[in-house]
């Protein structure tokens, strides 16, 4: 039997290493100085830094498109679907009334990935060119930058600013997920930032309250776009928003102008009234007001009830709903939308 051959020593700046050749011919295993444990190949330290390098890219374009397209995100949209059942639809609703812990939380993602790619590009650097050279990491920087900048940056925003809720609702599950792994790095982000706010005297809201004109437009716009009103609904919304401002007393009829009975008339007069001017509701007034050309209007009737129902003609009016002079035109349409309901 052959022995095998005593270890030979590298040339300088071979890192310590020697090569030892077995009896099975001229194969080789590289040891580690003294240590006698075998080291991995750059083959495999290549795939492993390309691997790591592919993940810190894929996490970088992830948290920086999430960032995007959590701002483009529909609020009555997610509403919607967060109250018919949609889970998705929740979460995300969810993160949007907290939104310092989800841009706490793209802030700790999009550093594990910028420190990925760097540790990938740094150790690359060493396998393939060695250690001795700063310069050659430097320049292996700049050279993978464009690639972290178009496919980790660019693209992922492009992607999720054209299509938001469809990207967003797709991978809301690893997001939340990634949220509580890094909830010990990221709420202290989110505790400094509502004291810098408190020590500012400023006080962010998750979503407004009382939201303005200029919001109530953008709801508007985005109901449209989605779906969820029609061009007539739309319109009507729009219409409404411009009257909403105006006083009230701009719309209102003088009360001898009114079209009406006083509230003695029988249920065969109001019909007979109703038919003759063509108005399905019928004002009555107080006897003695009418009959002094001050007439004070306090109920109405309805014609079709009157037609369908057959007790008696005190339990078939309704009391007017009573607007206070200074109210505006979209007050006075709310209480007329609720006394309608509880009618």
């Amino acid at each position: 039997m052959q022995r095998p051959r005593e270890p030979r020593a590298l040339a300088p700046g071979s890192h310590g290493r020697v090569s030892v050749t077995t009896d099975r011919g001229s194969d080789q295993v590289a040891m580690a100085d003294g240590s006698g444990i075998p080291t991995m190949s750059e083959p495999i330290q290549l795939v492993g830094m390309l691997l790591l390098f592919l993940i810190g890219l894929r996490l970088s374009a992830f948290f920086s498109g999430s960032e995007t397209g959590f701002y483009r995100l529909s609020l009555p949209r997610l509403g919607i679907d967060a109250q018919s059942g949609d889970r998705q639809a929740a979460r995300l609703l969810w993160f949007a009334h907290r939104p310092a812990r989800f841009v706490a939380t793209t802030l700790v993602g999009n550093n594990v990935a910028n420190y990925l790619v760097t540790v990938a590009i740094t150790m690359a650097t060493l396998v393939l060119l060695g250690g001795g050279s700063e310069w050659a990491e430097v320049l292996m920087t700049l050279l993978v930058a464009p690639i972290v900048f178009l496919f980790g940056e660019l693209l992922p925003k492009n992607v999720y600013y054209r299509a938001p809720l469809a990207r967003m609702r797709g991978q809301i599950l690893w997001f939340q997920a990634f949220y509580y792994l890094a909830l010990p790095f990221s709420l202290p982000l989110v505790v400094l930032s509502r004291l810098i706010e408190r020590l500012a005297g400023r006080r962010s809201r998750s979503q407004e309250t009382l939201p303005g004109r200029g919001r109530f437009l953008q709801m508007i716009s985005y109901g449209r776009h989605e779906g969820l009103l029609t061009s007539a609904q739309s319109t009507v919304a729009t219409s409404v928003l411009a009257i909403a401002t105006q006083p009230v007393t701009e719309s209102m009829m003088p009360a001898d102008r009114v079209l009406g009975l006083p509230d003695s008339a029988t249920r065969e007069e109001i019909l007979e009234f109703a038919r003759r001017f063509g108005t399905p509701v019928v004002a009555l007034a107080e006897g003695t007001t009418l009959a002094k050309g001050q007439p004070r209007w306090t109920m109405y009737v309805r014609a079709t009830e009157l037609q369908v129902r057959s007790e008696p003609l005190s339990e078939i009016r309704h009391p007017l709903p009573v607007i206070r002079p200074s109210a505006n035109k979209l007050e006075a349409l709310a209480l007329l939308h609720e006394y309608t309901a509880a009618a």
